[in-house]
């Protein structure tokens, strides 16, 4: 039925249509190549040109990439997301050297083109890229500094191969059926109801890992230390600052974040307690963390009472935003049900002048009906962003996207748990909030801590071993850990994190889920605070990550607002 796949037709309705677009993308780059020769270049033209193409791209390759994820086995829809990636990394080749036309511009001309123009968001583009000045090098140098980032790169890649290529796991049995150990189902045995399944699982993943700990330390550590010599070839005084320059955060904000988590450890060695208990064990290992405490809720929700129960628990939010929400059911931005060819998972996309599309494979269940919340927040989010802000102002960061779409998860979780028919879904509920709790912070926050260990090691000049590396992660597991009886082999789980290759990313979740724990609370509480989180929404990246936080009412750089978001981790347990 129509209503339950999305329209794409309303980006491009014939491929005369898509062929027309990329045709105008080809004269845009001829354009900017023609500007940027002229003895006195336009800062404004050349923008102009920059904007107008990035739109035009944006809606290419939202609707190619969609249109190839309604059905992967469609060679036709293959071919054009192919081209429209190759036409992109030619536009973004030719439009690179925007930066460095930029910073070779005379400081007159500059203060000339920011008195003249009339158009805030260019202003801001120009503002935003004199800030890396201090940190971009000559030509010559760039030039042999982009040959050593390709080089520190293979790094991640060759843990990637031997992560997810050269390594064979055992097999293991479960109820009396035996399966070979993978990467993808070993999340499964973590969360079998047999104790011995779970244990034989955790043991021979990492007595694998421990076979190749040492090429993964000595790859680790060579990711670390280019990472922190590039840095310093670009004037950073580590990669840490480095990482969070682009958003303008303070290094004091990742910091105050570990302490405050270090804070509540007792609190989560209180939930450590409770699992104990419903497990009916004496002592709780690591191999106990994930397994369910009560039988999975198995209730049935529908696509039209998933709608229903959406709107319910997103009333807080205010009509306007309830209007949006609706529009977004009605106008079929969603794409709800699985079928042959649809590619897995969910996610929310679009572009500049589309409607914020969502893929869903919705199946009836809770699990489903948290991800459509989830992925609503990310189109709303998006809705508000484009639909108040020129293009280049449009485009919120990471740092905040996953606030929107998680403050929409925890008021569905607070609806759900207020409207709980039954005992047992009540407490089901409360676990599912405890261990986004324990997984989204506690742990991201340890993985974080970890990072910055190990980075300020290579700062001082020591080597990193595998003996080191294990220490290190052991002794924080302790840390977080002191009521669970630690296993020997939780030592070697850094081997096997893939976010350890994306530098100073994970500390991102446990901000973004501390803020909409935060925000969700201050939202049910009333209407001005309603409107800040709105004009938070609104706020596209004209303002920086923490910046756009405080218009919502949030400042995630006090120690004080994590602790409060914390807060309501201790009132659930101490109501379980």
């Amino acid at each position: 039925m129509k209503e339950f796949n999305w329209d794409l037709s309303l980006i491009y309705n014939s491929d005369e249509s898509i062929q027309k677009d990329m045709k105008k993308i080809e004269d845009l780059i001829a354009k900017f190549s023609n500007i940027k020769s002229e003895k006195n270049i336009s800062l404004e033209e050349l923008l102009k040109v920059v904007e107008e193409a990035s739109v035009i791209m944006s809606r290419l390759i939202a609707y190619s990439n969609m249109k190839r994820d309604e059905d992967t086995t469609v060679s036709k829809s293959q071919k054009t997301a192919l081209e429209v990636e190759a036409l992109s990394a030619k536009m973004s080749e030719e439009f690179s050297s925007f930066e460095p036309i930029v910073m070779s511009t005379s400081e007159e001309k500059i203060n000339d083109f920011m008195k003249k123009s009339d158009r805030d968001d260019y202003k801001q583009v120009i503002s935003r890229t004199l800030r890396n000045k201090p940190y971009v090098l000559s030509e010559k140098e760039e030039y042999l500094l982009s040959m050593a980032q390709d080089i520190a790169s293979d790094t991640e890649n060759s843990f990637y191969m031997l992560s997810y290529a050269d390594m064979r796991f055992p097999v293991i049995e479960s109820d009396k059926e035996k399966r070979v150990l993978t990467h993808a189902n070993y999340s499964n045995f973590q969360t079998d109801p047999n104790r011995q399944v779970r244990k034989e699982s955790f043991e021979k993943m990492y007595e694998t890992y421990g076979k190749y700990v040492n090429t993964f330390a000595a790859d680790y550590y060579g990711h670390v230390k280019a990472k922190e010599k590039l840095a310093k070839v670009r004037n950073f005084k580590s990669n840490l600052s480095q990482e969070l320059f682009g958003d303008n955060v303070d290094e004091k904000v990742y910091d105050t974040l570990i302490e405050a988590i270090h804070d509540y450890i007792p609190v989560l060695s209180k939930y450590m307690d409770i699992k104990k208990k419903y497990l009916g064990v004496d002592e709780i290992h690591n191999y106990d963390l994930y397994v369910p405490l009560f039988e999975k809720d198995e209730t049935k929700y529908r696509y039209e009472e998933a709608e229903q129960i959406i709107k319910n628990a997103l009333k807080p939010l205010g009509e306007e935003y309830l209007s949006i929400l609706k529009k977004g059911f009605e106008d079929r931005w969603i794409d709800v049900y699985p079928k042959e060819g649809k590619k897995a998972g969910a996610y929310s996309f679009g572009a500049y002048d589309t409607n914020p599309y969502i893929l869903m494979n919705y199946t009836d269940n809770l699990n489903s009906v948290f991800t459509l919340a989830h992925e609503l927040g990310h189109s709303i989010h998006s809705y508000y962003s484009r639909k108040n802000n020129p293009f280049l102002q449009s485009d919120y960061t990471i740092f905040v996207a996953e606030v929107a779409s998680t403050t929409n998860e925890l008021l569905l979780y607070n609806y759900m748990l207020k409207n709980a028919d039954t005992d047992i879904q009540k407490k089901n509920l409360m676990v599912y909030n405890m261990e986004q709790f324990r997984t989204t912070v506690f742990r991201q926050v340890m993985f974080a801590e970890f990072e910055k260990i190990v980075h300020d090691e290579v700062l001082s000049g020591k080597a990193l071993t595998a003996e080191s590396l294990n220490e290190i992660y052991y002794n924080l597991n302790k840390t977080y850990y002191p009521t669970v009886k630690l296993n020997d082999e939780i030592a070697l789980e850094w081997a096997r994190i893939p976010h350890f290759y994306s530098d100073y990313y994970v500390y991102k979740y446990a901000t973004g889920f501390t803020c909409a724990t935060f925000l969700s609370q201050a939202v049910l509480k009333g209407s001005e605070n309603v409107n800040r989180y709105i004009n938070f929404l609104k706020d596209g990246n004209k303002n920086y990550p923490i910046d756009q936080l405080k218009i919502a009412g949030v400042d995630i750089s006090k120690k004080e607002t994590i602790c409060q978001a914390l807060d309501v981790f201790k009132d659930t347990l101490d109501k379980f």
